[in-house]
């Protein structure tokens, strides 16, 4: 029995490799005629391809019948490639290597299909894209654009030159494609400006009713092309610039009308009008809004309007330009109005909940609404700006309209009161000298009314700061301190020419920022016991900022006479005076000089001497007056020969200004308690026109006025250059020591 089966398997087992063979002898056939048709409907395809996007010839009944080749084909080679699989797997153990060619083959077979399929589908696409362009489908349209790309990209390895000129295609396409969308653009939306009178521009906006669906189309083809956003920036852009940022401006109407089959909103605005009222802005503002979310508002994508998109665009530019230009001016700059704000803040937040309804603000932009209910913060802000400006301008009037301040004089004489020893026990502890009525008193002098108003400006923000909320106090507080620290910011430059070069202007700013140093020692104290309890807890006061008004006021005026000083000394230098030693004989030009610094004295008296404090008037004349008689001094002192009648016309001279310089102080008599080298330059007139027996006299061995203002050194230098070389010379020098 097992022979008998062992023959049988045998028998079957040839028959089996008999049919396997003649199945791969078939698929040999097949494969050898699928690649002839192939190859054929490749060259076919390529020319078709290469007339329609080399030659550009219409060529749409071939394209259609190779189509339907490619898919016959197609259909083959999948039957075909079936048999071969299935031929492998059951001659798995027993493959040839015919069949692992006839594999291979069918494989190169495949890519080349693959190649025409690809090829028929990029053709298929194109003309898919421009019918659908052709309908107005723009988003369907953009679709297949895309997916040429996307199939192009694929054959990016691909050597055929069909595919250059397919790429080539496609770009074109995609140009015409955002041309024709354009076109459409342009033709719904279209913007007019007009100058209908001076001052007076209108700005049209017309929207074309009965192609809205295309221009819907349009954005989204827009939109999924990745575009939207240049085209709607732009359009935004002109929105804001032509039809809102007017509204907020000036004084603007709005008027919304049809013609046809056009819908058309007009805004013309007025520049030479002031900003018009919150109201009347939120209502044209909304008109506007308005138009837009009924006439365009179509969706872009899923979840997506047009003002969704348009918001994206521009509404922070425009919120923050409202808030600049129009809430800015709500806010209350007097505390009694916060009250009344309460109104403003409702309508502030209708109008934010509005534009967020109709999806031009997102949910996440409140920053309208944020602005209108921080309205303590704001109207601290405001109010400190305000402030400022205010003192700004004060600041920067002219310093010459003056006032007199200081202690008050009494009108009357008070009854004698009875000795304070007769009813007061300890009236003998009482001092022997007081002290003055005035001595804590701000000295009588005369200001700039500017400075007054300024003092009056900080005691109002010191005023609202006691009324106001913690954090409007603290603001005030600051704001007052601010400006006292603008003063020596702005004063000093705005009038510095004047500064420089006027002495009245000198000493009123000097006495303005004297003036300012005394009241703020004690403003702070003032208001101590008044203020709020968050500014108790901190040090309120100015008193840091008395020494920094007194140093400008000082420096500015120091540096004033510091200009005078070295004008009389160059006065003198060029009178002659200088060269006295080398040429004894007195010229005009040296009187010339003396008279012409006497006069520069006298012109800074009369305008001083009503202006500054007595005690610093004082002081500065009698500075300036020492200065020139120590010149005086130096260069007569050092003259080696001064011949009798110089000596004559020197005293002469300096007799002018020992009888006209006292004159420039109040009183004449104290002058030497003023001028430093006073008592000196009268006992060098002395010497001047004093014989050897005066001048010994006036020695009298050291002890007598002469010794007190000069050296011996420097009499002797005198009489030397005075008095020729005698035995009376030398015993008078003698005794000089």
């Amino acid at each position: 029995m097992s022979r008998i089966k062992q023959l049988r398997i045998i028998v079957l087992l040839d028959d089996s490799f008999v049919a396997g063979q003649a199945e791969i002898t078939d698929l040999n056939d097949k494969l050898s005629d699928l690649t002839q048709k192939i190859m054929s409907l490749k060259f076919e395809v390529i020319q078709m391809m290469e007339e329609s996007y080399v030659k550009f010839n219409i060529l749409h009944q071939e394209t259609v019948q190779l189509d339907g080749k490619v898919k016959a084909l197609s259909n083959e080679m999948n039957e075909l490639l079936i048999r071969v699989e299935t031929q492998t797997k059951r001659d798995l153990q027993n493959s040839t290597g015919e069949l692992e060619r006839l594999s291979v083959s069918l494989q190169e077979v495949t890519l080349t299909m693959q190649l025409v399929q690809q090829l028929v589908n990029i053709d298929t696409v194109m003309k898919e894209a421009t019918q659908a362009k052709e309908k107005g489908c723009y988003f369907e349209a953009a679709k297949k654009l895309k997916n040429i790309g996307l199939l192009l990209e694929q054959c990016s390895d691909t050597e055929l030159e069909i595919f250059n000129a397919l790429t080539s295609e496609k770009s074109l396409l995609e140009e015409h494609f955002l041309y024709d969308m354009m076109e459409v653009w342009n033709s719904c939306l279209k913007w007019e400006e007009a100058e209908t009178r001076k001052d007076v521009k209108k700005v049209i906006l017309k929207v074309d009713g009965e192609n809205i669906m295309q221009l819907e189309q349009v954005m989204q083809a827009l939109n999924y092309f990745e575009h939207l956003d240049f085209y709607l920036k732009k359009f935004g852009n002109k929105v804001l610039k032509y039809l809102l940022m007017p509204l907020i401006t000036g004084k603007t109407t709005v008027e919304i009308h049809k013609e046809s089959n056009l819908t058309i909103i007009e805004v013309e605005s007025n520049a030479a009008f002031p900003k018009p009222h919150y109201m009347v802005v939120f209502a044209n503002v909304m008109d506007v809004f308005n138009f837009l979310y009924s006439h365009l508002n179509v969706v872009i994508q899923e979840n997506v309007t047009f003002l969704n998109k348009l918001g994206e665009m521009i509404s922070e530019e425009f919120c923050e330009f409202l808030i600049k230009n129009c809430l800015a001016d709500t806010i209350p700059s007097h505390s009694n109005d916060l009250e009344a704000y309460e109104v403003i803040a409702k309508a502030t937040e209708d109008f934010q909940a509005h534009l967020a309804e109709i999806g031009f603000l997102a949910t996440s932009n409140q920053s309208i609404l944020e602005y209108a209910r921080n309205v303590d913060i704001l109207f601290a802000n405001k109010t400190c700006q305000i402030l400022l400006g205010r003192a700004r301008e004060i600041m920067k009037k002219n310093l010459h309209e003056i006032m007199e301040v200081g202690p008050i004089s009494p009108s009357g004489h008070l009854e004698k009161e009875e000795p304070m020893e007769k009813i007061n026990p300890f009236g003998t502890l009482k001092p022997e000298i007081e002290l003055s009525d005035n001595t804590f008193q701000f000295p009588k002098c005369q200001i700039s009314k500017s400075t007054h108003e300024l003092l009056m400006l900080v005691y109002e923000v010191l005023e609202e700061a006691v009324q106001s909320t913690d954090f409007c106090s603290i603001r005030l507080f600051c704001t007052a301190r601010n400006i006292f620290e603008l003063y020596g910011a702005v004063v000093p430059t705005h009038h510095q020419k004047l500064l420089e070069t006027i002495p009245q202007q000198v000493a009123l700013f000097h006495n303005n920022c004297m003036y300012l140093a005394h009241r703020l020692v004690t403003l702070g104290h003032e208001y101590t016991g008044r203020f709020p309890v968050v500014l108790k807890s901190h040090t309120s006061t100015f008193i840091d900022q008395v020494t920094v008004l007194r140093d400008l006021g000082t420096s500015v005026f120091l540096k004033f006479m510091q200009g005078q000083r070295k004008q009389i000394l160059d006065i003198l230098r060029d009178s002659g005076l200088a060269t006295l030693g080398e040429d004894p004989s007195i010229t005009p030009g040296i009187e010339k000089a003396v008279r012409q610094c006497l006069r520069q004295l006298e012109l800074l008296q009369t305008v001083w001497k009503d202006v500054l404090p007595a005690t610093v008037y004082c002081k500065a004349l009698g500075c300036l007056l020492n200065v020139l008689v120590e010149e005086l001094i130096i260069r007569v002192t050092t003259v080696e020969d001064i011949p009798a009648t110089t000596a004559v016309h020197l005293v002469t001279v300096f007799g002018v200004v020992i009888d006209r310089a006292p004159r420039v102080f109040q009183e004449p008599g104290r002058v030497h308690q003023f001028v430093k080298r006073w008592q000196k330059f009268r006992e060098l007139v002395l010497i001047l026109g004093a014989s050897l027996r005066d001048i010994d006299d006036r020695w009298a061995d050291g002890k007598g006025p002469l010794a007190h203002e000069f050296t011996p050194e420097e009499v002797k230098q005198l009489i030397r250059a005075l008095f020729q070389n005698t035995d009376r010379r030398s015993a008078v020098l003698g005794r000089i020591k």
